[in-house]
């Protein structure tokens, strides 16, 4: 067993250590060649996110890193190697926190190290979750048939729950269907849409379909 290992590991032994070599070779001029800086933009990540907190910041989710590195490394770097990431576990509490973004929360490749990121700050205000129950109201287009009306319509679900900041939250009224079009309808029809939140600070809590039922009559 031992010849037989032996034999194998000294088959050829010239060609594989040149192969050896030529690999170390190439990891040294990839890990050692000329630094060179490049620009990568990544999206901001949270750790340890407040159970009851909201974020409400209309800054850009993106984050642009300058860094600085091997040719190699950097040739190689993809956005899936950085990340930016935020922890939040010391936010207990409503309010504005402003965040420095530096080597502490870049996460970058060994080897390549951050120069600078733009913007140096991201300034996030927390505030409560809230919840609240708002009406559907349906969007009609298209011309009705000349001598005919909406006679009446419902929505099922008539209303949805809505989550987000509370001060967004309390300034909602009500959803928004999808456009249901009613050009040429002389009869009922129904019509599955959407709903939609014109606030992208705001979500429903179970996103799903509505169903809009119309009726038209002669005016």
């Amino acid at each position: 067993m031992i010849a037989l290992l032996q034999r194998y590991l000294f088959q050829n032994f010239g060609l594989k250590a040149l192969a050896l070599a030529a690999a170390v070779l190439l990891w040294g001029l990839m890990a050692t060649g000329p630094e060179l800086e490049t620009a990568v933009s990544v999206p901001v990540e949270f750790r340890n996110m407040p159970k009851d907190l909201e974020v409400l910041s209309d800054q850009d989710s993106n984050v642009h890193l300058q860094v600085k590195g091997p040719s190699g490394k950097l040739r190689s770097l993809s956005r899936a190697e950085v990340a930016v990431v935020l922890d939040l576990a010391k936010v207990q509490q409503p309010g504005t926190r402003t965040f420095a973004l530096d080597s502490g929360q870049v996460i970058l490749p060994r080897g390549v190290r951050l120069v600078k990121s733009i913007p140096s700050q991201l300034r996030l205000v927390f505030e409560r979750r809230a919840r609240r129950e708002v009406a559907v109201v349906p969007r009609f287009i298209g011309a009705h048939e000349p001598g005919y009306e909406i006679a009446r319509y419902t929505v099922d679900p008539p209303s949805l729950q809505v989550v987000g900041p509370e001060s967004r939250v309390a300034l909602l009224d009500h959803a928004i269907t999808d456009p249901v079009p009613v050009a040429g309808l002389v009869g009922n029809a129904g019509f599955t849409t959407n709903a939609y939140l014109p606030d992208p600070h705001l979500r429903f809590e179970n996103l799903q379909s509505v169903r809009v039922n119309v009726e038209m009559r002669k005016r």
